[in-house]
């Protein structure tokens, strides 16, 4: 890539490209915004006409095939995800896709492995990994500085209107196992520095009865011999969306991470407690310009396909888990 502003087409016109991705997008001197696709050609035009000089394309095709597009935006439902990444790197576009990344491991790869083959940037978005108090966390734990991990509580919920779209509701790619819990499982692994060995999961309501979950429970050994208690929910009206690590020499807990225009992290080891102070991270503005400075050859500091492949290998355990009632092994990777 050049110096030149990276042009991003946008598939997928929901909240968080309309709301979020695109006004990014518009902010970034980075970045120009050229290009649109959505579920009908009339969204399209329509979002097209809210953000100017905006192009309104039929679908994948046609935005991957465009000339002056160098990178998309999928967030389209999560069962459209595989087709779109494949038919965008085999236009030689960049790719940043939203999570989950894919619906199985086995899609994941064929994705990675087509990026690869045509020598584009993919990249997944796990973007929460952008708040400035977790990237702090996580530096505190990779210090060593609480020890020994030995436990991990990680507590994150959302509104009731994120059930609104019927493949939401879709218990094969949605639930919130699918729009919230793979967010936690990432950051799990990558605060920690360790990888899930087992898990145990339980629903509400139960995805035996093939429903959608609103509430998922996640207990979780890591290889360290940490363990990690996760919770993700779309009905707790007051959840403290919190994060709390116990280590052999010390502990750190955060406030709340979600809805708060100011955090707190705490550290408490032999030598007393103190606080550290953040505002709320712009993730989504830090995401996008996280992705240019990837494309100029920066540092690469976003979610990976092969983390995303991550994220579903962990998912298939927690699912397994849930349908059989019992303790599910984790494949085990290299870091």
């Amino acid at each position: 890539m050049t110096d030149s502003p990276i042009r991003w087409g946008v598939i997928g016109l929901g909240r968080l490209v309309t709301e979020l991705i695109a006004p990014a997008i518009v902010k970034s001197s980075g970045s120009r915004l050229v290009g649109c696709a959505g579920s009908s050609l009339e969204q399209a035009e329509a979002f097209a006409g809210r953000f100017g000089e905006v192009r309104a394309y039929h679908g994948i095709e046609e935005l991957a095939a465009a000339g002056d597009v160098d990178a998309i935006f999928i967030a389209t439902p999560n069962a459209l995800h595989h087709p779109m990444v494949l038919t965008a790197a085999r236009a030689g576009k960049h790719i940043l896709c939203e999570k989950p990344f894919a619906l199985s491991a086995s899609d994941g790869r064929e994705m990675v492995e087509a990026c690869r083959a045509a020598s584009v940037t993919l990249r997944v978005g796990f973007q929460i990994r952008l708040e400035e108090i977790l990237v702090r966390a996580r530096d505190i734990v990779r210090s060593g500085e609480l020890g020994q991990l030995r436990a991990l509580q990680l507590e994150r919920t959302a509104g009731v209107a994120f059930r609104k779209k019927a493949w939401r509701m879709d218990a094969s790619q949605g639930g919130v196992l699918f729009d919230i819990m793979v967010h936690l499982l990432d950051l799990t692994e990558w605060v920690s520095g360790q990888r899930f060995a087992e898990v145990t999961a339980f629903s509400h309501p139960d995805r035996r009865d093939s429903a959608a979950d609103e509430t998922i429970s996640v207990l979780g050994n890591l290889d360290g011999l940490c363990h990690a208690a996760l919770r993700a929910s779309r009905e707790i009206p007051f959840g403290e969306n919190d994060l709390l690590i116990q280590g052999t020499l010390g502990s750190l807990r955060t406030s709340a991470l979600r809805f708060a225009p100011a955090q707190t992290l705490r550290i408490t080891t032999e030598a007393g407690t103190r606080e550290q102070h953040f505002s709320a991270t712009p993730i989504y503005e830090r995401e996008i310009a996280a992705f240019e400075r990837e494309l100029q050859g920066g540092p690469d500091i976003l979610a990976s396909g092969d983390d995303g492949v991550r994220s579903i290998e962990v998912t298939a355990a927690i699912l397994e888990s849930i349908q059989s009632r019992r303790s599910v092994t984790v494949p085990r990777v290299a870091q």
